[in-house]
C-alpha cells in the first residue's frame, strides 16, 4: 500500500504539473492551425480531472496504509496528523485548493467569470504546495529518480511561466520583469531548502516522523553501545563460584566480590587446553587461551596478564583470588 500511496503522489505531481502548464497555454489565448486552442483546453480539463483522480486514490491509500497511522480527519484537517505535520499539512491544503478549483468548474455556467477566474488562480498555489509537500513528506526524495522528476516538473512549469510573462505584451513591464525573475529565483530558492532540508541526514526525524516509526523504519540513529569497561591491572580480588564437571572438561563460573559486575568462566579441557572468558553485563571483556595448572590459571587479557587461583571448597562450590598486571609489550 505504501508503493501505491507514492506512485500515485509522484503520478498526480506529475499531471498537475502538465495541468499547469496546459493551463499557462490556454490563457495566452494564442492558436495554431495544428493545435488549435480548443484542443489545449479540452486537453487542459482532461488532465485536471486526471489529477483529481490520483489525489484521491493517493489520500485514500495514506489512510488505509497503517505506517502512517493517518485519519481521515487527518486527510482534511491540515497540520494535525501525527506524522510530519507540517509537510502533510500542506498536502491536505493543496489537495483542498484543487477541490475547491473542480468545485467551481463543475458549476462555471452559474458563477460570474471574475469569480471563476478568481477560484482557478488557486491553482498556481496548490502546485508549489505539492511539489514541497512532495519533497518534505516522501520517503524517496533523495532517490535520483525522484530528484529528476521533480526537477523536470518544476522546470516546465518555470519555463511555462517565464514564457508566458515574456509573450504577455507591452503592458505592466515592470511587474512581468519581477514575475520573470520571480519564477527564476524560485528555482534557486527551492534548491537551497532542499540541501538545508529534506536532502540532510537527519531529515525524516527533524520532519516530525514518529521516534517509533523511525525505529521501525531503521531511519533513527543507531545508539552507541556503552563500552565494556576493560580488565584493570592491580587487581587481587577474592572471587567465589561452582564447578561443573563432565567427561571431557571441567567450567568453573566465578564472580568477583569486589566488582560483583566481573564474571569469569573459565573452561579446562581433558587435553591440558583451556580458555577464560572475562564478561560484564554490557558484553564480552576479553576471551582469551588459558594455561592451566591444578589450581592456577593464567590467561592474557587484553592489556593485562590474569592469574586465578582456586580453591576446591567442597559441593561443587569453589572460591579464589584475581591478580593482573599490566604485560609488557
Amino acid at each position: 500500500m505504501w508503493y501505491a500511496t507514492r506512485a500515485s503522489g509522484y503520478t498526480a505531481l506529475i499531471l498537475l504539473s502538465a495541468s499547469v502548464v496546459l493551463g499557462v497555454l490556454t490563457s495566452s489565448r494564442e492558436s495554431r492551425r495544428d493545435w488549435p486552442r480548443f484542443v489545449v483546453q479540452s486537453l487542459h480539463r482532461n488532465v485536471s480531472l486526471l489529477v483529481g483522480v490520483f489525489l484521491v486514490i493517493h489520500v485514500l491509500t495514506s489512510i488505509i496504509d497503517p505506517f502512517a497511522r493517518l485519519s481521515f480527519l487527518d486527510a482534511f484537517v491540515p497540520f494535525i496528523a501525527s506524522y510530519r505535520p507540517l509537510w502533510l499539512g500542506l498536502g491536505v491544503v493543496g489537495f483542498e485548493l484543487l477541490l475547491a478549483i473542480t468545485a467551481t468548474s463543475l458549476v462555471r455556467h452559474r458563477l460570474g467569470w471574475r469569480t471563476w477566474r478568481g477560484v482557478h488562480l488557486f491553482a498556481y498555489a496548490s502546485w508549489p504546495i505539492g511539489v514541497i509537500h512532495g519533497l518534505g513528506t516522501g520517503s524517496d526524495t533523495k532517490s535520483v529518480w525522484a530528484l529528476l522528476l521533480v526537477g523536470v516538473c518544476v522546470a516546465a512549469v518555470v519555463a511555462a511561466l517565464v514564457w508566458r510573462l515574456v509573450h504577455a505584451g507591452p503592458r505592466f513591464t515592470a511587474v512581468r520583469l519581477l514575475g520573470i525573475a520571480g519564477s527564476v529565483a524560485s528555482i534557486g530558492v527551492l534548491i537551497l531548502w532542499m540541501a538545508a532540508g529534506p536532502l540532510q541526514h537527519g531529515w525524516a526525524k527533524a520532519a516530525g516522523t514518529p521516534a517509533d516509526l523511525l525505529a521501525r523504519s531503521g531511519s533513527a540513529p543507531a545508539s552507541t553501545p556503552a563500552p565494556v569497561a576493560q580488565l584493570a591491572a592491580g587487581l587481587s580480588d577474592p572471587l567465589i563460584g561452582r564447578l561443573a564437571r563432565t567427561a571431557t572438561s571441567a567450567t568453573a563460573t566465578l564472580t568477583d566480590t569486589r566488582d560483583s559486575t566481573l564474571q569469569l568462566v573459565i573452561v579446562a579441557n581433558a587435553d591440558g587446553t583451556g580458555t577464560l572468558r572475562v564478561t560484564r553485563p554490557a558484553g564480552q571483556v576479553c576471551l582469551a587461551a588459558a594455561t592451566i595448572g591444578n589450581t592456577s590459571v593464567t590467561a592474557r587479557c587484553g592489556a593485562v596478564l590474569a592469574a586465578i587461583q582456586i580453591t576446591d571448597q567442597g559441593n561443587g562450590s569453589i572460591g579464589g583470588t584475581l591478580t593482573t598486571q599490566k604485560t609488557t609489550a
